[in-house]
């Protein structure tokens, strides 16, 4: 059977082997490929539909994702829709589930916390969301919806993480987000971080307040302005019972509270306080309390979790999310651990009808859970990785490296040739947090990484990682743990998300940054600081952050550190740094003096934090450099400089900038001066101007904090904080805009070279099912890695697409031509030729728009083809099955035209060889001329067998003419069994090349026809990428024999028959 599916594969891509065509307006046609890795991050809130049992919600950073089949498949929601990434909180009307709201901003206030734009509502089940206010509340910890009533909500609002605010407290609304009230409110340092309904009355209601602040230094977390209330009528007053008998005295830091539908007078709080905090409980609605437990798994680091909820089908049963899930079965004096899932946990639902059904999330993303938390979902067909960096090698197909929040460094394939970008394919390369994770160009099985963040047990963990054998070398720059001091008392400090780099000049030497600057010329075995401290050194800025009562320093508040750390890839020697209190210096001379060139701009926040450094790839003397001050001064404005003289003077560049975004990182385009790509916190913009006009470059990609960037030969790779790796296969229509390409009504864009990357048949394989599935698990011989993905699969600009589940999005496996349009076509076509002018490939305009959707038009602006190297396909012979001989060209010259309306466009472009490849270009073109060959055979014989068919036509037509001509019977029944015969013997042809099979079964039950073996042959050649092969050059002269037998046989049969045919009706 394995045999038939080549063959079908062939099949399959000969009817499906058309094109499509889509028409975005501006670049919109150059879109994103998420490539992995395929794994979950730190969630921030979970939930599950009330009666859908199998269907569940996550987000954080990433958006809002679902699964339909309890956690086997993810997909996002409300990406056409939400302004932004980060989710704090959602909640289903459970009297009508097809409404839900979800609150953006998550509440977990660690240190690369991404905020919100307020409340959204969906009416249609998730398909559509509508912005409902809100706007400024910034974090939403969670959202309460009336159980009978849905246009009832209560919503949490924390309000702005970085600073005071007033858009904090209890919201109300009666008329479905319509309007809001602001029902309960503290002060502007204080925020709602839960709220409470009673699950058997909704007019009781329990809202905990937390006063708090996160700054780059670390967060001030607790103080008077703390506290718990109660509501006993739905919203309308709030006592205070933050004192409440039997509660602590003193002030509190972060409280969780709880209640089960078990028991409508029992509340649980999860206290974290300057006495006594632990776990208490009220059995009278919060008017006395009794202390239960200080167990110090569920009490520990509170700023961070502080999260209990009760089963709400045993008040008893109590789950606590904290850095593993616990679960107490006695109310709180004994806990267990739940085993089976990763550490930091942040949110945890219980079905209110199926005590069996649950969902969490944790620092390595969701699970899922039908069986009461005794086993767990997969987190690995998850797309939502949070990365601090990113960098690239330059192999073929050149890798992607970055280092994942709280779980691992990943080594990420570009492209696959199979199609999707498995797990299987992506490699571990070591523990991981932040920073980057960087390739030894000399030996890719070489690569280094900063292990676990840069306290995880010493100063600077660099490690040296060895993916051939296995090995992890640590080698810390300065090994001695930090823990418990001040920051102004360690004799080195490093940032969290530490810079360091191997010289884009001397491949064996290393710079790292702290306060001051490091060098290694032997992969860190020796570290030599080369810099005095190159900071502003903030004493007051350098203490243990935290409650009074309790610290909270983990190594994200390191401050007065060097953030960002580069040298010129133009001029060796001239290195730039900037640190996360405002100073940049440089040195000209690798460190020998260091020159103070900090800004000093009104404009500029004082000790503004310096996100990124980008020496210019074309000016020794040039560089960029982006601020954020969100988390210094609470300052959500964009801050971009340039200097052109080695940072004597610096160019504000920051008024262009749209001014609702951050700016998080920057890059200029090796190729054109000028060309600009920034990161902010909803995605990426480019400058074609040097910074003077920005646009969006969002395209498919969703909103999400883009940190970093890189350029990589015409490529455009990101990384983001909450959806993983994606690529810009080709950037060159942003490279060639220029007045006179924009006063062009038709332009065809330059091609870059193809390397091609051999035969993905994957693409091409349709499997066996109901088309009307719409998702498909299983394992596929000959491809590495489990195989889930959407059933059909789509053409667009000439790709056939299918969705991945477990696997990044495949690259297009053909060149890529980009054309604009200034209007509607009439006519357009595409010939694709060789050098010498001969046409391979034709595109009419009702090829070039099929599958589009968009009604047989073109907009104007950007359009994509995609060509799969693939010649025309034969002529087919009607009512039968096509011949799949459609030969891929071999490496070597082409020509692209274009033709609109009269106007002619031509690119010349190579297609290369694989380096990976094993022979050599002769071998190439012997292989494609054998191929053609039998191409051409097919041909050929096709036409012969549709000529055969048309003399039988034209046989039957004129002895229809003759038997209404009035000849006798006899001459008639004459004629018509010599045209019998005439109609015999063309069957007899048909058969010989065509099978007359309509199904697979009636196929594969048939004697193989010539054309059917030659197609069989060429899904052989299809499948190889070697040379043709002796046997197959043998058959294939058989075959030869066999086609010349077939014409002989009927010319032998034909001619006389038809002399006798025309001797009798003439």
């Amino acid at each position: 059977m394995k045999r038939i599916s080549v063959l079908l594969t062939l099949l399959c891509l000969a009817i499906l082997s058309n094109t499509a065509q889509e028409r975005p307006d501006h670049y919109d046609a150059m879109t994103w490929r998420f490539i992995g890795p395929i794994v979950g991050n730190r969630g921030s809130v979970v939930i599950g539909h009330p009666t859908e049992p199998n269907t569940f919600y996550h987000g954080a950073s990433n958006g809002l994702w679902k699964t339909e089949d309890a956690g086997t498949y993810w997909e996002p929601v409300g990406d056409k829709d939400f302004n932004y990434g980060s989710i704090g909180a959602m909640e289903f009307s459970e009297s009508n589930p097809q409404i839900a709201y979800v609150g953006l901003g998550e509440p977990q206030m660690r240190n690369n916390v991404s905020w919100g734009d307020g409340i959204y509502k969906t009416t249609d089940g998730g398909e559509n969301w509508t912005h409902v206010g809100l706007k400024e509340v910034k974090h939403i910890s969670q959202v309460r919806v009336h159980p009978t009533n849905p246009d009832i909500v209560f919503v949490g609002g924390f309000g702005d993480a970085f600073g005071p605010n007033a858009e904090r407290g209890v919201f109300r609304t009666k008329d479905g987000g319509k309007t809001w009230d602001k029902v309960l409110y503290k002060s502007e340092q204080a925020g709602v971080i839960d709220l409470v309904m009673n699950p058997s009355n909704p007019n009781e209601l329990f809202a905990v307040m937390w006063e708090f602040e996160r700054k780059a230094w670390g967060p001030k977390t607790g103080g008077p302005e703390s506290g718990m209330y109660k509501s006993t009528d739905g919203g309308d007053t709030w006592t205070e019972i933050t004192y409440n008998n039997g509660l602590p005295k003193k002030d509190r830091g972060r409280t969780g509270m709880t209640m089960s539908a078990a028991d409508a007078k029992k509340v649980y709080a999860l206290i974290d306080s300057e006495t006594k905090p632990g776990l208490y409980v009220s059995n009278d609605l919060g008017e006395n309390w009794e202390f239960v437990s200080d167990y110090f798994q569920v009490i520990g680091r509170p700023f961070y979790y502080s999260h209990i909820y009760a089963s709400p089908h045993d008040a008893n049963e109590l789950w606590s999310p904290n850095n593993r899930m616990f679960m107490s079965k006695d109310g709180g004096l004994t806990w267990i651990l739940d085993p089976g899932t990763k550490d930091d946990f942040h949110d945890i639902w219980i079905c209110s009808k199926d005590p069996n059904r649950m969902i969490g999330t944790n620092d390595g993303g969701c699970q899922v859970s039908m069986t009461g938390g005794k086993t767990w979902s997969s987190q690995h067909t998850q797309k939502n990785s949070q990365f601090y960096r990113v960098n690239v090698d330059n192999d073929f197909p050149y890798n992607v490296y970055g280092s994942g929040q709280d779980i691992l460094a990943y080594k990420v394939p570009s492209a696959s040739r199979w199609g999707g970008i498995s797990g299987y394919e992506t490699t571990i390369i070591g523990n991981g947090e932040t920073s980057s994770v960087i390739p030894n160009p000399d030996d890719l099985n070489i690569v280094y990484n900063i292990s676990g963040g840069a306290p995880a047990g010493s100063g600077a963990p660099f490690t040296v990682n060895n993916i051939a054998t296995g090995q992890n070398e640590v080698r810390s720059v300065w090994p001695v743990p930090l823990f418990g001091l001040n920051g102004s008392d360690l004799k080195y400090r490093f940032n969290w998300d530490l810079a360091y780099f191997l010289s884009p000049h001397d491949s064996k030497t290393l710079y790292l940054g702290g306060n001051v600057v490091f060098k290694s010329t032997d992969e860190g075995l020796n570290w030599e600081a080369i810099s005095p401290d190159l900071t502003n050194d903030l004493k007051d800025r350098q203490k243990i952050t935290g409650t009074p009562w309790l610290s909270e320093y983990f190594g994200q508040e390191i401050y007065s550190t060097i953030k960002r750390l580069d040298e010129s890839p133009v001029k060796q020697g001239v290195i730039w740094t900037g640190s996360d209190d405002g100073k940049i210096y440089i040195t000209k001379n690798g460190g020998g003096d260091w020159e103070d060139i900090s800004i000093k701009d009104k404009t500029l926040p004082k000790y503004s934090q310096v996100y990124e450094i980008e020496p210019s790839p074309h000016d020794a003397a040039t560089a960029y450099v982006v601020f954020s001050n969100y988390n210094t001064y609470n300052d959500y404005k964009p801050y971009i400089f340039k200097t052109n003289d080695y940072g004597q003077t610096w160019i504000n560049l920051s008024a262009q900038f749209p001014q609702s975004e951050i700016t998080r990182t920057i890059r200029e385009d090796k190729m054109r001066k000028g060309l600009l790509f920034a990161g902010t916190e909803t995605g990426i913009y480019y400058s074609l101007n040097d910074g003077q006009t920005w646009d969006k470059l969002n395209a498919n990609l969703p909103a999400v904090p883009v940190v970093d960037i890189k350029v990589k030969d015409v490529d455009l790779v990101i990384a983001t904080n909450g959806r993983g790796f994606w690529i810009m296969d080709d950037i060159t229509p942003l490279r060639e805009k220029s007045a006179k390409v924009d006063a062009k009504q038709v332009h065809l864009y330059p091609i870059p070279e193809h390397t091609r990357f051999g035969y993905n048949w994957w693409l091409d394989y349709v499997p066996g099912g109901d088309p009307g599935m719409k998702k498909n698990y299983f394992v596929q011989n000959m491809r590495p890695g489990l195989t889930y993905y959407e059933l059909s699969f789509k053409q667009v600009n000439g790709e056939r697409k299918r969705q991945f589940i477990d696997a990044g999005d495949p690259k297009p496996l053909g060149p890529t031509f980009y054309f604009k349009l200034e209007k509607e076509p009439k006519d357009i076509a595409i010939e694709i030729l060789s050098k010498d002018g001969k046409v391979l490939r034709n595109y009419g305009k009702e090829q070039m728009m099929l599958n589009t959707g968009k009604n047989g038009d073109f907009n104007t602006g950007m359009n994509k083809f995609v060509w799969d190297m693939r010649i025309n396909m034969l002529p087919r012979v009607p009512m039968r099955p096509p011949t799949a001989i459609i030969p891929i060209v071999p490496p070597g010259e082409y020509q692209v035209k274009l033709t609109v309306d009269g106007t002619v466009e031509t690119q010349s472009f190579k297609i290369k060889m694989s380096p990976k490849e094993n022979y050599t270009q002769a071998q190439a073109d012997a292989k494609f001329e054998f191929w053609m060959g039998m191409y051409n055979a097919a041909a050929k014989s096709t036409e012969n067998v549709i000529a055969a068919l048309n003399t039988r036509d034209e046989a039957l037509k004129q002895l229809d003419t003759y038997k209404k001509s009035g000849a006798k019977a006899s001459k008639i029944k004459r004629a018509q069994k010599q045209a019998d015969e005439i109609a015999k013997i063309a069957g007899d042809y048909e058969k010989a090349f065509v099978s007359t099979g309509r199904t697979l079964a009636e196929v594969i039950n048939l004697p193989a026809t010539i054309l059917f073996k030659m197609s069989f042959m060429s899904g052989i050649i299809d499948h190889s990428e070697g040379p043709i092969s002796g046997s197959m050059q043998n058959e294939f002269k058989v075959l030869l024999e066999e086609v010349k037998a077939a014409d002989a046989k009927y010319q032998a049969d034909m001619d006389p028959a038809l002399k006798k045919f025309n001797k009798y009706i003439n």
